[in-house]
C-alpha cells in the first residue's frame, strides 16, 4: 500500500515551489504531484516555469488562482485529487486551494512550508493558538456541494525557522540541502560588492526616504551596491533607481529567486542588506561567511499596518541585533 502513496504539493510561488523540492528529495519522496496556483503576477509564473523542471515530478497541475467565479474550478480539482491516496501533503499558506483540497482527501500528515515571513505569521497567529479553521463565504459555498471545509490534521512545519513544535506538530528543519549540495563548491566569494534587496515598501517610508537611503548607503560603504529588485517592484521605479546615474549602483533583475541566482552564478556574497525578506534568512542558512543585515523599519512608519508591524516584528526577533540595522543609523 506504501508504494501506491502519492505525495502532493500545492505552492504558489518560485521560493514556495524551491521549498517543495527541498521537501521532495529530503524526504525521499516518490510519486510527487505538484500543482501550481497561478495569480495575476507574470513574473511568478515565468519564474515557476522555470524551476518546475529542477525536478522530476510524477504530475503537473496547473490552476489559475482568482477572486471570482473559480468555485467550479477549485471543485473539479478536489474531484480530481480525491481518487488517490497520500502520504504527505505540503501547502505554503492556509488559502482557498489547501484549504479545500485538506479536508477533502486521505492523507497521512500534512507539512507546511516556508513562504517567508508570512509563514512566521501563520504559525503564531494561527498553528500556535490552534486557530486555523477561519472561513470566509466564499469558503463556506463549498458546503452546498457536498465538501467538507473544516481542517482537522495538524498543519506541521517544514521550515528553516527556528520554530518550537507545539500542539503536537512536527518540525522539520529545512537546510536548503539540495540548493547547497548542487551549486556551493562552485562559489567564489567578492567583498567588494554589497547585494541590496529590494522591497516594494515605497508607501509605507516613501520614495524620497527609500532612494535616500540607498544613497546613503552607497556613500557610507564606498562600495559597489547591486540592486535586485522585488518581483513586485514597478517599471517606473525603476526608471528612477537607474535615473541616479551612480557608477557604484547597478540595477540586476535576474528573473528567478536570488538563492538559485547566486548557485547557479557561482557567487558567494560577503553582505547582504534588506528592509526585509525571506531571502535574508535562507542565505544565511546557505551562505556560512556572509554579513546578512535586515533594516529595521520604525515602528512610527508602521502605525497604520498593524499586520505588517506584527510580521515583521517576529522577522526581526530572529535575527542577532547586532546585526540589523536601525532606519535612522543608515
Amino acid at each position: 500500500m506504501e508504494d501506491n502513496l502519492k505525495n502532493l504539493f500545492i505552492v504558489g510561488t518560485p521560493l514556495q515551489l524551491l521549498n517543495a523540492i527541498e521537501a521532495a528529495r529530503q524526504f525521499k519522496l516518490e510519486n510527487n504531484i505538484l500543482v501550481l496556483v497561478h495569480r495575476s503576477l507574470e513574473a511568478n509564473r515565468v519564474q515557476m516555469e522555470t524551476l518546475k523542471n529542477l525536478y522530476d515530478w510524477e504530475e503537473i497541475i496547473d490552476i489559475e488562482y482568482s477572486r471570482h467565479s473559480s468555485i467550479f474550478k477549485y471543485i473539479n480539482l478536489v474531484k480530481y485529487l480525491k481518487k488517490y491516496v497520500y502520504k504527505y501533503i505540503f501547502i505554503s499558506k492556509l488559502e482557498v486551494v489547501p484549504k479545500i483540497v485538506i479536508p477533502n482527501v486521505i492523507k497521512e500528515k500534512v507539512f507546511l512550508l516556508d513562504d517567508g515571513a508570512l509563514t512566521i505569521e501563520i504559525y503564531e497567529n494561527q498553528i500556535k493558538p490552534n486557530k486555523i479553521n477561519k472561513y470566509d463565504f466564499k469558503e463556506l459555498r463549498f458546503l452546498f456541494f457536498g465538501l467538507k471545509i473544516k481542517i482537522k490534521d495538524k498543519i506541521n512545519l517544514f521550515t528553516y525557522f527556528d520554530l518550537e513544535p507545539v500542539n503536537g506538530i512536527s518540525v522539520i528543519k529545512n537546510n536548503l540541502t539540495f540548493l547547497k549540495d548542487s551549486y556551493l563548491k562552485n562559489a567564489e566569494k567578492n567583498s567588494d560588492v554589497i547585494y541590496f534587496v529590494g522591497q516594494p515598501i515605497y508607501h509605507i517610508i516613501g520614495i524620497d526616504n527609500y532612494i535616500g537611503n540607498l544613497e546613503k548607503l552607497i556613500k557610507s560603504s564606498n562600495k559597489k551596491i547591486v540592486y535586485i529588485p522585488h518581483r513586485g517592484e514597478k517599471k517606473d521605479f525603476l526608471l528612477l533607481l537607474s535615473s541616479l546615474k551612480n557608477p557604484l549602483l547597478t540595477i540586476l533583475e535576474i528573473g528567478m529567486p536570488i538563492e538559485l541566482y547566486f548557485l547557479q552564478n557561482g557567487i558567494y556574497p560577503s553582505r547582504v542588506i534588506s528592509y526585509y525578506s525571506t531571502a535574508l534568512t535562507t542565505l544565511d542558512i546557505i551562505y556560512d561567511d556572509c554579513e546578512i543585515n535586515p533594516i529595521r523599519i520604525p515602528e512610527s512608519l508602521l502605525k497604520n499596518n498593524k499586520i505588517l508591524s506584527e510580521a515583521l516584528d517576529i522577522f526581526y526577533k530572529h535575527f542577532d541585533e547586532s546585526k540589523i540595522i536601525l532606519y535612522e543609523n543608515i
